[in-house]
């Protein structure tokens, strides 16, 4: 009899687990629709053949409400897709959960076990830099980042109900010392390093971000090892199948990561120069391979940190250049390297490079705000886009604490400048009264050809391409308010730039550039530097957006 019972209660148990891998694949297959209907969005608003009106106006009605900004995540669409991944989790979670007349317990457990499994597959491929994901739905890693952040908190809280209720069911048939198993003591390791992957996140990331990375990869290694030896045998040896998957699809990533980071490796060095502002400017050998202006690489700095790469945007090629802001950790450790050695070359490595940029071609209007050092990623992108004789009208905005900060690109501002398809606007929004950070020389019209007086370092081919002529009255000037008078102990212009004591109506500007543009025509929008500025673009650009009005597109770069 007792043999018949436990014949059928494996029975039970066999066609549960099967039951809850069909629903874990179901979850997995809801995941790849979603990825399916936003690679589908994204690919036929690249299609520029695409004029349904319905079709057009739909698209634009959603985009305008999902591209603005939302609490906690980015944007409201983030929002939107966060949600259906939590709905998408919670009907996986209660379809048939009383299923084979097992306790409660013990079928809440077995579900959250399988969901945390299904999570975990989203978790990995969302780490991963080289990822299909980039060009499927125009976000490159960095801006997948905080939805591996949510499913990795999903892939948490499931393991702690999966905990919990075995713990709990299993105390409560007097069987406590199964807990004290080979295979239970690995799922309970694997659970504290789940749980510690998601505490380290919240509690290190921003602050310690070294501490964080090191433990992150540890505490990730010891997960995926440690639940392949929890259930070894399970319906086949499916969990060890499937986390050896997961284990070789990051490892290949790795790898591929590795090989470019060796190839930005030999040969290469860099050239650090401290910055009025305190930012340092870093000059290397050569760029990464296959970079364009705008886009980021990890640069390694052994000399300076040797246990850490940092992201950095490059704002040119010829020389590929970096501008590292003031601040501490890296930037400090760089900056204080410059200044003792200022122009000495020192070994670098960069891996990369990473992140998508606009098709020159696609807009006829490119509207560019940045922040602070938030101009090597728009100043890389326009860089970028005007080395194509397209006949684009650019805005360049770019708003500083105090003119210091304006010495950094000196001569590729005056690119811009030079470039009659380009209208430059620079705005400083903390200059003390009465004072100029400029010494003289930095008040003349700089020529893009080498001179006496140019940084023979970064006159290249990016100075001066030719294109239609634009006359900077076609963009509308700010509306009023927007400035305010200059005092005579400030400098009024910059290399022929005028420089204007305000902080700006960013909203503003951006609308006035948009309802400049023809409806036929498209306008891209770029944004980068602190959140509140990208906040505002990303609002200003949203509320542009109209079924009857120009195709408006944003790209905002941000780091985690």
């Amino acid at each position: 009899m007792a043999e018949n019972d436990a014949a059928a209660l494996a029975a039970k148990l066999a066609e549960r687990t099967k039951h809850n891998v069909r629903l874990m694949l179901y979850f997995l297959a809801a995941m790849l629709f979603l990825v399916v209907v936003f690679s589908a969005g994204h690919l036929l608003r690249r299609w520029r053949g695409m004029s349904v009106p319905l079709v057009v106006r739909l698209s634009r009605c959603f985009r305008r409400f999902a591209l603005r900004s939302c609490w906690l995540v980015n944007t409201y669409g983030d929002a939107m897709l966060v949600t259906l991944y939590f709905i998408a989790n919670l009907l996986i979670f209660f379809i048939g959960l009383d299923y084979s007349g097992m306790p409660m317990l013990s079928n809440v457990g077995s579900r959250s076990a399988w969901l945390a499994l299904g999570n975990l597959v989203v978790v990995a491929a969302l780490v991963l830099k080289f990822t299909p994901l980039t060009w499927l739905t125009g976000r490159s890693y960095d801006r997948l980042n905080i939805l591996h952040r949510v499913s990795g908190t999903m892939t948490v809280v499931w393991v702690i109900i999966h905990t919990g209720c075995y713990c709990a069911y299993f105390v409560k048939m007097g069987r406590a010392q199964r807990l004290l198993q080979k295979s239970d003591v690995c799922g309970i390791v694997a659970g504290l390093a789940m749980f510690l992957l998601a505490v380290s996140g919240f509690l290190l990331r921003k602050r310690f971000y070294d501490t964080f990375y090191y433990l992150h990869v540890s505490l990730w290694i010891l997960v995926l090892v440690m639940t392949a030896l929890h259930q070894q045998k399970l319906d086949g040896h499916a969990v060890v199948i499937l986390v050896a998957v997961l284990g070789g699809v990051w490892l290949v990533d790795r790898l591929l990561r590795l090989v470019s980071f060796t190839i930005g490796a030999v040969g290469n060095s860099a050239r650090l120069k401290k910055l009025p502002d305190e930012s340092t400017r870093v000059l290397l050998a050569k760029p990464p391979l296959g970079a364009v202006p705008g886009s980021h690489c990890f640069l390694w700095v052994p000399g300076v940190q040797p246990s850490m790469t940092h992201p950095l945007t490059l704002a040119g090629l010829n020389p590929p250049e970096l501008i590292v802001g003031p601040g501490g950790g890296f930037s400090e450790s760089l900056g204080n390297y410059a200044g003792a050695h200022a122009g000495r070359p020192i070994f670098a490595a960069v891996e990369g490079p990473y992140g998508l940029t606009p098709d020159p071609a696609a807009y006829s209007s490119v509207i560019a705000i940045a922040g602070g050092s938030g101009i090597t990623f728009t100043l890389g992108c326009v860089l970028n886009m005007l080395r194509f004789d397209h006949n684009q009208r650019v805005l360049f905005v770019w708003i500083v604490r105090t003119t210091a900060s304006l010495e950094g690109i000196r001569h590729r501002l005056a690119a811009l400048q030079n470039d009659p398809r380009v209208v430059v606007r620079l705005f400083v929004t903390r200059q003390p009264e009465g004072m100029s950070m400029m010494p003289p020389s930095m008040m003349e019209p700089v020529a893009t050809h080498a001179s006496s007086d140019s940084d023979p370092d970064l006159i290249d081919s990016e100075k001066a391409w030719p294109g239609p002529t634009m006359n900077s009255d076609k963009w509308p000037t700010p509306p009023d308010g927007l400035t305010q008078a200059l005092t005579t102990s400030r400098p009024s212009h910059y290399n022929g730039i005028p420089i204007v004591y305000e902080r700006p109506d960013v909203g503003a500007v951006i609308r006035a550039a948009i309802d400049d543009t023809p409806p036929q025509e498209h306008a891209l929008v770029l944004g980068c530097g602190p959140k509140p500025l990208t906040t505002s673009v990303r609002n200003a650009a949203a509320s542009c957006i109209r079924g009857d009005g120009p195709g408006v597109d944003l790209e905002i770069e941000t780091f985690g």
